[in-house]
C-alpha cells in the first residue's frame, strides 16, 4: 500500500516495493525519496546518489497537474461534435487493439520506460474534452507525467495543437500547450527527417487510406520504437503496421 508521510515522502510496503523495484529506483535517480515501511513503521529510503536534493512533491505534482490539467481547456478552440469519417468497414488486425465501451484499456500492460506515441488526432481529442477521452487518455497522460512512461510527439501533431488555441487568438494557451510538450522528463518531440519521412511514403504505398500526415505521425511512432499509439484516426485505427491504441468515440 502507497502511504504519503508527514514530511513529503512516498511510503511503499516491503512487497509492493519489491513489485516495483525498476520504476522506483528510476524515481530516485531523479531525485524522490522513497520510503520503505514494514507493518507501516518506515524502515529504509531509496534516496538519489550524491548532491541531488529529493523532489519537492508539490512541485513533481504540479508537473503531473501540467499534462492532466490540459483536459478540456481546449474546448473553444475545437468542435467536440464535429462529424468524423466514417470506420473503415474491415475489422482491425488482431493485433491493434481498440477501446470498448464497457472495457477499458489496462494502461499497466506497458513496462516502466515505454515509450507511449500520441498522434494530433488524439491531443486534440482530449483537449476538447471530445466525449469519453478522457476516460481512456487521461491515466495515459497521468503516467507519462508521473514519469512513468516517455510520451512522444512528432512536430506535426504539436503544430495540431497549437493550431486550435492561435486560430482563435489564445496566444496564453497556445503558450501553455507548448511549455507542456517542451518539458524533455516527459515527451519526446520529434523533427521528420528523412528517414522518417522516407518511411511516410512507403506506409503510403502499403496503405492508401493514410493520408500524410497520418503517415508521418505512424512512422515517427515506429521510428521513435513507441510500444503503442494512441489516436482518434479512423485510418490509424485500422493499420496493421504498428500496435495501436484507438480513442475513437464509440
Amino acid at each position: 500500500m502507497t502511504t504519503h508521510l508527514p514530511d513529503g515522502s512516498t511510503g511503499l510496503g516491503v512487497e509492493e516495493a519489491r513489485r516495483r523495484l525498476p520504476e522506483l529506483l528510476s524515481r530516485a535517480a531523479n531525485g524522490e525519496r522513497i520510503v520503505i515501511c514494514r507493518h507501516q513503521q518506515p524502515q529504509a529510503a531509496l534516496v538519489p546518489l550524491g548532491d541531488q536534493p529529493a523532489i519537492d512533491p508539490v512541485r513533481r505534482q504540479q508537473r503531473i497537474q501540467a499534462i492532466t490539467g490540459l483536459q478540456g481547456s481546449g474546448r473553444h478552440c475545437w468542435n467536440r461534435d464535429s462529424p468524423r469519417p466514417a470506420r473503415p468497414a474491415p475489422p482491425p488486425p488482431p493485433f491493434v487493439q481498440t477501446v470498448q465501451r464497457n472495457r477499458a484499456f489496462e494502461p499497466r500492460l506497458l513496462s516502466h520506460g515505454s515509450r507511449v506515441a500520441f498522434d494530433g488526432s488524439a491531443l486534440v481529442a482530449f483537449l476538447c474534452d471530445a466525449k469519453g477521452t478522457g476516460k481512456y487518455l487521461g491515466p495515459m497522460l497521468q503516467g507519462i507525467g508521473q514519469g512513468y512512461w516517455l510520451g512522444v510527439v512528432s512536430t506535426v501533431s504539436l503544430m495540431r495543437v497549437l493550431e486550435g488555441p492561435l486560430a482563435c487568438g489564445d496566444e496564453a494557451l497556445a503558450q501553455r500547450y507548448a511549455n507542456a510538450f517542451a518539458d524533455g522528463r516527459h515527451w519526446q518531440l520529434v523533427n521528420p527527417d528523412t528517414a522518417i519521412t522516407a518511411a511516410a511514403v512507403r506506409l503510403r504505398r502499403q496503405e492508401p487510406q493514410l493520408d500524410e500526415i497520418s503517415a508521418i505521425e505512424l512512422a515517427t511512432a515506429i521510428h521513435s520504437h513507441a510500444s503503442v499509439l494512441i489516436t482518434d484516426h479512423p485510418a490509424l485505427a485500422q493499420t496493421g503496421q504498428h500496435p495501436v491504441l484507438s480513442a475513437l468515440r464509440i
